[in-house]
């Protein structure tokens, strides 16, 4: 099967109507959303992003992932992973390259009827079904420490193993798609070390809380709930970062009842559950996975 993602990228115009761009690919003559063929050693959602920017020069805000459509070319069958991506009025400048001669800005009726291909069309229809205006919590374990019992000092102090601080590294690259404006971390060396390098790179004040260590949590597994809680009714766009131990507790914390038997599989060093908001509610849940 042919793995592919893109994204469906929007803005709103002056009078606050929300626009669709489509483009124009000259090689297939279509109208079509943003995407291509995932590299290798590239997730999905990086492809969806370095297209997004390859073929329209604009970096947008990546939000909610709207599904896959699945069709056959070439005869083998392709699927196509889409995310909500959007775009400040004013970094709309576009520049015509080999792949894309121009982009147009269309009202969402006017968008899916200027589609070229069904499957497009199904991705406007999901977009168009959910308010966008969604805020981003991203919940994130972090990444790989050395073996508790090759540590002999107090566990708060263990530290990254080496291929934890370059799993540290890489979620630069894996959280670029995203809006971070706060960033809040569980007090332990590990946790802190994790998020530092994102920090550094965006200008983040790195706020630790007791309450998101494993030592606290033991005690009283609420703390890191209503912290959570807490955090989840502004709306920012807000990473934590934790333990394992503490953040299926967490995640089932603040879910709502239509979220409720989402399966919270567990997260591997690095991973993360992407907490969609609109004005403190959770309306979706999506994961991360560093590792594709």
């Amino acid at each position: 099967m042919i793995r592919a993602a893109g994204a469906l990228l929007w803005r709103e115009n002056s009078d606050l109507v929300t626009e669709v761009a489509l483009i124009h690919r000259p090689r297939y003559d279509d109208w079509s959303l943003p995407k291509g063929k995932i590299e290798v050693g590239e997730t999905a959602l990086q492809c969806a992003y370095r297209e997004l920017l390859e073929e329209t020069g604009i970096k947008g805000t990546f939000t909610r992932e709207l599904g896959y459509v699945e069709y056959e070319e070439s005869g083998e069958q392709k699927r196509v992973r889409y995310w909500a991506a959007k775009c400040a009025l004013s970094n709309t400048q576009f520049t015509a390259n080999e792949e894309v001669d121009e982009i147009r800005w269309l009202k969402i009726s006017d968008a899916k009827a200027l589609a070229t291909h069904d499957s497009d069309q199904s991705i406007i229809d999901t977009f168009a079904s959910q308010d966008p205006h969604t805020d981003t919590l991203i919940i994130l374990r972090h990444t790989k420490a050395l073996e508790r019992g090759d540590w002999d000092e107090e566990d708060s102090q263990r530290t990254l193993s080496e291929s934890g601080f370059d799993q540290a590294q890489l979620l630069i690259k894996h959280l670029e798609p995203f809006a971070i404006d706060e960033l809040y971390t569980s007090n332990y060396t590990r946790c802190v070390q994790t998020v530092t390098p994102l920090a550094h790179l965006r200008g983040l004040t790195i706020t630790e809380v007791p309450s998101l260590n494993e030592e606290t949590f033991n005690e009283d597994p609420e703390r890191s709930i209503s912290f959570a809680n807490a955090v989840k009714q502004d709306e920012k766009n807000i990473l934590i970062c934790s333990h394992n131990p503490v953040i299926p507790t967490m995640v089932r914390g603040i879910l709502n009842t239509k979220l409720k038997n989402k399966d919270l599989i567990k997260l591997e060093p690095g991973d993360a559950w992407i907490v969609h908001r609109l004005h403190g509610e959770i309306v979706g849940l999506d994961y991360l996975s560093i590792s594709g």
